[in-house]
């Protein structure tokens, strides 16, 4: 190596080492020095690469080029002006090195003879590793950035660049381990230090003023920002925090706007992350946005892919929940039927596939049995149950929805049998939070009162309300429908003060009218008539039937139990004719949806059998209880409390009809049927005994008369008071 070039290094490295301090000019130092380097080597390298043993001008020559213009470049790399040519610097001294070395490699047994061209070879190798650092070495990697910070000691900008990367690599080790916090935190420092390098003043918004520079530049950071956003707000989300996650997944998609992602692969991420936010909406009721947002997502997703995808099942099963709570259960169901055609098109081996397939039909199912839609959702239910086996946590799902259809259809036997199977294989898959035990205990415990299991029926009720009221409190809405059908229970066992207190709880709790509250309002006006409260009893059945009509559109079998309860008190207090109406209004409702072999026909059949009878129309009043009596002994059987309540009312005709032995069979038949299941002191017992004194007086036994008369009076006296009608009215008759 000669002096000259010797001398030249020595000022280099000196120069090198000097970038580590801060002072001015120190840069244009090393510019200064690394170009006269290349500029000797570009010029000298004739002279420079020669020696005096042998002489070889065409390689020093072609060495002194290849090597200036690689050196050229280097104070350049080391300020990160990553111009895309700088890749091409070092490839021409990569070429001479690999020639070199070949060379070398062949002529290996001639050390002395080719001295010359091994001090070239190694100048090559030399500055094509540090050259290349500096080129190719991602500023990914660390210990470069550590280096190139140091080199650039006082020189905020790029301090601020390396520093963005130093903040992206801590997010990066905190989104990996799940801590959102922090990852938030790194993330903003990362955005922070790009903005930084690129200038942005402080005073204006980042985005703003990156319309005008280049975006591209600290994207990643952004990139990072999006996805410490998403991470924070999906842990809101999944704790049910839905106003806390829908502010933090617009950070997260402000972050991703910023950056302006032209792949594929961020635009669908930019899309999913739309719906995120559309679902946070849709969790708080805000269906107007949350609905806009769906399609502008389904939207966006089909011009970007060419094809359907469970994407878009996905996209197409969220706006249908949405208008499904919103009451649009017709809409609701196209996008679900056109979500699960995506989906069964897609691999059926997929077990993401399955589920989604399932959560469409499970969300199809429940809008068609809101919509009395019974054999439609009977069918969806089969085509659940058919890629589903017992081993499925989503088949006890499926049969509670079997269990539940039977059960609308009035087939308690047949509920009872599914859901029993179905709360076994709950109970055995130890379900979360026991919800869907709740739920099927509950529907259960309804069916166990249609069957006259009254005992076993409070067992399911109060483990239900246990479950509801231990995982989301006594006032939640679902602990109040379960209280509702536990006062019902008390109504039937003759417990009215329990039962009236529960549904004024219920009432006082809910300031809204919908269509729970219109049940439990016209079940207490039904009470109140027991408790001869004929006013309130009034008042409380026309705001029950009031709310029915500002409520519901169409008419549907889900309130005739409300109509038949209005009919009773109408019937109850002598407004014949508008009872006759709501009783007939049930029957056709229940004939339009084919439902005309259900409970409640059975009970409006026997009502208008009642109010014939009031109103004398005897023959019609006759008919009427056979058909009932015979529905009540298909639906029911034979031995069955409501069964014995239509023995009783048409042991009422038969007494006017003077048709007395029929009447005898009637009422013992009652009797017989009732002890079966209530207590002595039941005031239905009362009731019996009064038809039993009204049989003997129209049989001219009127000490006979007394004696049942003496029997009721003392039931309802104990029951009411003496201030009750009933009571009153026996003491008259005594």
């Amino acid at each position: 190596m000669k002096r000259y070039e010797k001398i030249l290094l020595i000022i280099f490295s000196i120069v090198f080492l000097l970038q580590f301090f801060d002072f001015p000019g120190k840069i244009l130092l090393l510019v200064l020095t690394s170009w006269l380097i290349a500029a000797s080597y570009l010029v000298g390298g004739y002279w420079i690469f020669q020696t005096k043993e042998r002489k070889n001008s065409i390689l020093a020559i072609l060495a002194g080029i290849v090597f200036a213009v690689s050196v050229y470049k280097l104070p350049f790399l080391v300020q990160l002006r990553n111009n895309p040519n700088n890749i091409y610097f070092p490839l021409s001294n990569g070429l001479l090195f690999i020639v070199l070395t070949v060379f070398l490699l062949i002529k290996r047994k001639s050390d002395s003879k080719y001295r010359n061209t091994k001090l070239i070879w190694l100048r090559s190798l030399i500055i094509l590793v540090v050259v290349s650092f500096f080129t190719y070495i991602p500023t990914t990697f660390k210990p470069y950035r550590n280096l190139i910070y140091g080199l650039n000691n006082g020189n905020f900008s790029i301090q601020e660049n390396l520093k963005m990367f130093d903040f992206n690599e801590l997010f990066d080790e905190a989104y990996e381990e799940g801590d959102c916090e922090n990852a938030i935190i790194y993330a903003e420092k990362a955005v922070e230090s790009g903005k930084n390098w690129l200038g942005v003043p402080s005073d204006q918004e980042a985005e703003d003023y990156l319309n005008s520079v280049e975006i591209n530049a600290i994207s990643g950071a952004f990139t990072s920002l999006y996805k410490a956003y998403a991470c924070k707000a999906n842990e809101y989300y999944d704790r049910d925090q839905f106003d806390q996650a829908l502010n933090t997944y617009l950070k997260s998609e402000k972050a991703i706007s910023i950056s302006r992602p032209s792949s594929e692969y961020w635009k669908i991420e930019h899309i999913l992350l739309k719906n995120r936010i559309a679902l946070c909406y849709r969790n708080i009721f805000d269906y107007e946005k949350a609905d806009s947002i769906f399609v502008e997502v389904i939207q966006e997703y089909t011009s970007l892919k060419d094809s359907t995808d469970e994407n878009t099942a996905e996209f197409y099963s969220n706006l249908a929940k949405s208008l499904a709570e919103q009451g649009g259960l017709e809409y609701s169901n196209s996008f679900f039927e056109e979500a699960i055609f995506i989906l069964k098109k897609e691999d059926s081996e997929d077990e993401d596939i399955n589920y989604a397939l399932i959560y469409n039909y499970h969300n199809l199912i429940t809008n068609l049995i809101g919509l009395e839609q019974l054999d439609k959702a009977k069918f969806y239910i089969d085509e659940t149950f058919q890629i589903l086996d017992e081993t499925d946590y989503a088949f006890c799902t499926t049969s509670y929805y079997d269990g539940y259809y039977y059960y609308r259809l009035s087939e308690y036997k047949k509920a009872d049998e599914v859901l029993s199977k179905s709360l076994a294989l709950l109970e055995s898959f130890n379900e979360p939070k026991n919800n869907g035990i709740a739920e099927n205990l509950f529907i259960k415990s309804k069916v166990k009162i249609a069957l006259a299991e009254y005992d076993e029926a409070r067992t399911h009720l109060q483990r239900a309300m246990q479950i509801v009221a231990k995982s989301q409190g006594e006032n939640h809405s679902r602990y109040a429908n379960f209280l509702f059908l536990d006062a019902e229970l008390d109504q039937l066992l003759g417990q009215y003060q329990s039962a009236e207190s529960k549904y004024h709880r219920i009432i006082n709790s809910n300031n809204e009218y919908d269509i729970e509250l219109a049940e439990v309002y016209s079940s207490l006006a039904n009470l109140e008539l027991i408790l001869a409260k004929f006013n309130k009893a009034k008042s409380h059945s026309e705001i029950s039937i009031s709310s029915l009509n500002d409520l519901i559109g169409e008419e549907d079998p889900s309130i005739t139990g409300v109509i038949n309860n209005g009919a009773y008190v109408n019937y109850y207090i002598g407004n014949y004719a508008l009872a006759d109406s709501f009783y007939r209004k049930t029957i056709n409702i229940n004939a339009d949806f084919e439902l005309q072999s259900t409970a409640s026909t059975a009970i409006a059949l026997n009502g208008l059998g009642l109010v014939m009878a009031a109103r004398k129309d005897y023959k019609n009043a006759d008919s009427l209880f056979v058909q009932s009596l015979e529905l009540h002994k298909q639906l029911f059987t034979e031995n069955h409390p409501l069964t014995a309540i239509v023995y009783l009312n048409y042991s009422g005709l038969s007494i006017s009809q003077k048709q007395l032995k029929k009447a005898n069979e009637m009422l013992d038949k009652s009797m017989r049927i009732n002890r079966n299941f209530f207590d002595e002191k039941h005031d239905v017992f009362a009731d019996i005994f009064s038809s039993y004194g009204d049989l003997a007086i129209a049989e001219k036994q009127i000490d006979l008369a007394k004696e049942y008369y003496r029997k009721a009076h003392k039931i309802y006296l104990e029951k009411f008071g003496e201030n009750h009608i009933k009571v009153k009215s026996l003491s008259k008759k005594l």
